[in-house]
């Protein structure tokens, strides 16, 4: 099954674009198994499998803007035990199961007052495979401008853009078709 863990971060031609996206799962324990179908497509998501690594990733890439997609009790731990976040840190979408919505959305608001200058999305675990790779859409689209034309670098990503879009395309075909 493809999950988190099958996420293969493309190095080469992502890390030198203006834009992060960063997924952040840390267990401790059992670890629940959220499937992402599309998981050999998201080489533009970097994952880490620890708070303070993850943290530390966006602390020392200042110049990059930050989306994080972090699970529910990882970012509850990171927030409450920090009194800033880096200011490149745009964007925290929280994944949860559909039975913790509520309870995610609730401990949020806190936070949205105290960290003003971050947006905050609460998704379902069953939702992370389509909206990672909406995101991914826009994302790529955003990092096109970050490379020179007719680069090997600028080949693969929109080879990886044309590959998120009929994945969307396949999606949106399935669920006009139940």
């Amino acid at each position: 099954m493809q999950s988190i863990h099958t996420i293969r971060f493309n190095n080469n031609v992502y890390h030198n674009g203006s834009h992060f996206t960063l997924l952040l799962y840390e267990h401790n324990g059992v670890a629940v198994a959220i499937p992402l179908p599309n998981s050999d497509l998201m080489s533009f998501v970097r994952v880490f499998n620890n708070i303070i690594e993850c943290r530390n990733h966006i602390e020392t890439n200042l110049q990059k803007l930050v989306t994080l997609f972090g699970y529910d009790d990882n970012i509850r731990h990171w927030l409450s035990s920090v009194d800033n976040i880096p200011p490149n840190l745009a964007e925290i979408k929280i994944f949860c199961p559909a039975e913790d919505r509520l309870f995610a959305t609730s401990w949020t608001r806190r936070y949205r007052k105290r960290f003003e200058n971050i947006t905050f999305d609460i998704i379902n675990f069953e939702e992370l495979n389509y909206r990672l790779l909406l995101f991914g859409i826009d994302h790529l689209k955003q990092l096109h401008s970050d490379f020179q034309p007719d680069s090997p670098e600028l080949q693969q990503l929109v080879l990886d853009y044309k590959r998120v879009c009929h994945a969307l395309a396949n999606y949106f075909w399935w669920e006009a078709n139940r």
